[in-house]
């Protein structure tokens, strides 16, 4: 009974071998290389599953027979223990929707991201020709999809019409509704002396533009690396220092490789090299998943 008691603990742990070497490749090749590199994640949920049973059963084993373990199998219980715990947490973590379901390596991450923002630079390209004015005038808009002639408009309004067009993001509504719950949030007050949010005016103003972002979590850190700045990414500015300004990230670029800027600075929506003639205080990136 002892040697068979032995071999099946022995049995287990080289299982226990076999599984957290299985499990950790599974993991790193799937963070590195992305989902394409192996099958779908879901399939190996019965691997942590059963991992982790195995453990458990070993682990009682071995406490029945009260039996010192030596220090290298100590470590490789560990290891394993650690190995399935992680497969396990990431698989239901990414059941739940509380992490992406697929992670990618930076570079695949980022090709990822820079395809995800090639609608919003179509849906703001196509406005070029289209807006020829540029009119800060305060109008009265339905709400909500609510627009002024697009013969004109302000630099907000490229980004609110390509979000509009490309995702069927309205900001007019999305503003409205977060500015409504949490209006001290948001500069109106101290900025324009107001007292309740307006949806003819909100979501076209940059300063609520750049904290309704922040606030949805689609800020990223402001730089001077060209290579941060992905097709479709929002970026603010500062033109002489206080005038906000917003643009969209461009798929062009100019010959010195800095990415050229979709926006209207005055004369209508057109695309040129302005992403950094001015101060940036603010970049974004809305995932193309997002939705209202």
């Amino acid at each position: 009974m002892k040697r068979r008691t032995r071999l099946i603990v022995e049995l287990l742990k080289a299982v226990a071998v076999v599984v957290v070497v299985v499990q950790l490749t599974v993991l790193a090749a799937f963070c590195f290389y992305g989902a394409d590199g192996i099958a779908r994640w879901d399939s190996w949920r019965p691997v942590a599953v059963v991992s982790c049973a195995f453990l458990a059963l070993l682990a009682a084993i071995q406490y029945l027979r009260r039996r010192r373990e030596s220090r290298p199998a100590l470590i490789l219980q560990t290891a394993a223990a650690l190995g399935a715990l992680a497969v396990f947490c990431v698989v239901v973590a990414m059941g739940k929707g509380l992490l992406p379901a697929h992670l990618g390596s930076p570079l695949d991450t980022a090709a990822a991201a820079a395809r995800d923002g090639l609608d919003l630079v179509e849906a703001a390209r196509r406005q070029i020709g289209v807006t020829v004015e540029y009119d800060p005038r305060y109008t009265a808009i339905p709400y909500p999809g609510g627009d002024v002639p697009r013969v004109r408009g302000v630099c907000s309004d490229v980004v609110v019409r390509a979000l509009r067009d490309a995702r069927g993001i309205d900001l007019q509504r999305l503003v409205h509704e977060d500015m409504a719950a949490h209006f001290l949030s948001y500069p109106s007050l101290t900025r324009w002396g107001l007292f309740r949010p307006d949806p003819n005016i909100d979501h076209r103003r940059v300063l609520n533009l750049e904290r309704f972002f922040a606030r949805r979590g689609w800020a990223l850190a402001v730089g001077e690396d060209v290579r941060g700045y992905l097709p479709g990414d929002i970026v603010t500015c500062r033109i002489g220092g206080d005038l906000p300004h917003i643009m969209i990230v461009s798929d062009s670029r100019a010959e010195d490789g800095t990415p050229l800027a979709l926006h209207n600075i005055g004369s209508g929506t057109r695309e040129d090299n302005d992403l950094f003639s001015h101060v940036i205080t603010g970049h974004f990136r809305i995932p193309a998943t997002d939705a209202n």
